[in-house]
């Protein structure tokens, strides 16, 4: 894998960027495959909790009597993390890459269900993968999001939308900064075409200002709607200090 958007919620704009990259003809960034890095760390850290019970190691100390406690024994805690980076990579490069890689020179996908543990361990498979942390200003997310039919599946609530903006945004915020190749993004700028942003995104897809504005200048799938005054100062009085942060707030 080339290159991941990780988009902090829904309707933060990952797919526009996503369009802005599979502009260049060589290049392929699939779409959102349901948070799947989500239930490999899932595995990855129930595997690890077994394997801290270290039952292996003292089972083939005992030559491997069978009378004592072997009920949650495990191969040893070492093992997990290589078995499972071999596992998710293989996973990636048998579904998006191996049938692709002679037509594209450059192969990612975009998601929007990703946080710091999720993209910890994307990081580990894929050291010199570039990745693209999306945010956007969490009241336009809600005026995008509030009439879409899924939102209470999506996040429970206004409250739970919140939340869950607060954790990823700020994890984003702290990734962005360790690492000189994982780059923030703020939906915000792309779509005002702040010069900046665009020749990141230029630099990384390998694309021309020909590729990009045709991209720009054509809104798919994009919808708003009025939201009450109580629910932005909501989201405000929830969102303030992450939102100062990323530079939405004074």
């Amino acid at each position: 894998m080339d290159l991941i958007i990780s988009s902090a919620t829904h309707r933060s704009g990952s797919t526009l960027l996503q369009r802005l990259f599979n502009a260049r003809k060589e290049t392929l960034i699939w779409g959102e495959n349901g948070g799947c890095l989500t239930e490999f760390y899932k595995i990855l850290d129930h595997t690890k909790h077994h394997a801290s019970f270290n039952h292996w190691d003292t089972y083939l100390k005992s030559r491997e009597d069978a009378n004592q406690w072997i009920a949650c024994m495990t191969p040893p805690k070492h093992e997990v993390d290589a078995v499972m980076i071999q596992t998710v990579s293989t996973f990636h490069e048998e579904l998006y890459v191996k049938k692709y890689n002679k037509q594209h020179d450059m192969i990612g996908y975009k998601e929007v269900r990703y946080g710091r543990e999720e993209l910890g361990l994307l990081r580990k498979c894929y050291p010199n993968c570039t990745i693209i942390l999306l945010v956007r200003n969490p009241i336009d997310i809600w005026k995008s999001m509030s009439q879409k039919k899924g939102i209470k599946k999506m996040y429970g609530s206004l409250e739970g939308f919140t939340n869950i903006w607060n954790v990823r945004v700020n994890s984003y915020l702290l990734l962005s900064k360790s690492d000189p190749n994982i780059h923030l993004v703020k939906y915000e700028d792309i779509v005002a075409r702040k010069a900046e942003t665009i020749n990141l995104i230029k630099q990384v897809g390998h694309l021309e200002e020909k590729d990009v504005n045709p991209i720009l200048s054509n809104k798919i799938n994009s919808s708003s709607k009025a939201v009450p005054e109580h629910t932005i100062k909501f989201i405000m009085k929830q969102c303030g200090l992450i939102m100062r942060k990323v530079g939405y707030l004074p």
